[in-house]
């Protein structure tokens, strides 16, 4: 003979499967990956860094999270001069008075970084592309979004390089990488 369950255990029962595998569903992943940290003074540390949860209650965090050598620490911009997670490189920068992760895309004389911007309880992350010439401190916006690239500013800044500065007044180059690659090559020569 089989026994059941009363009606109320049974909706009972229901009811806290169904719950907790939805909350695991909903619940942002926290990813950490094998990297580093570099402090102020120029340490390294090595470990495992995350910089964001996924899923949808997840985002870009304020402060890195990093593990290792039996430590957990939390860092913001203005206490690392740099991270590394998986195979991104991030580095700190003051960008309109406050200290900023950006991701490094290109480096050489002149470098492409990526300011990685994302509004509370969205899943895009938008990307606002800065350059900054080796022996300078100032980084530079590059684009305008979706208006494509900051020419009179990029034409100014690449004033040392009149064939860059011919492209980017003819509109030749509509991104950032574009620029950056022809003006890295053009000084190598």
């Amino acid at each position: 003979m089989i026994s059941r369950l009363p009606v109320r255990q049974t909706y009972f029962l229901s009811f806290l499967f169904i719950f907790s595998v939805n909350i695991n569903e909903i619940q942002a992943q926290e990813v950490y990956l094998p990297g580093y940290v570099v402090t102020l003074k120029g340490d390294t540390l090595i470990g495992n860094v995350s910089d964001r949860k996924m899923g949808p209650f997840g985002g870009i965090h304020a402060k890195i999270k990093f593990k290792g050598n039996g430590r957990k620490k939390r860092y913001s911009a203005d206490n690392i001069q740099s991270y590394r997670k998986g195979d991104s490189i991030y580095r700190s920068f003051n960008l309109d008075g406050e200290d900023r992760f950006l991701r490094l895309e290109v480096e050489g004389v002149v470098s492409l970084y990526k300011f990685e911007l994302q509004e509370q309880g969205e899943g895009m992350v938008m990307d606002i592309a800065y350059l900054k010439k080796r022996d300078n401190p100032t980084l530079v916006r590059a684009d305008q979004g979706l208006l494509g690239l900051k020419r009179n500013l990029l034409i100014q800044f690449f004033s040392d390089c009149p064939p860059l500065a011919d492209k980017i007044r003819s509109k030749e180059f509509k991104f950032p990488y574009q620029v950056v690659n022809f003006y890295n090559e053009w000084k190598a020569r």
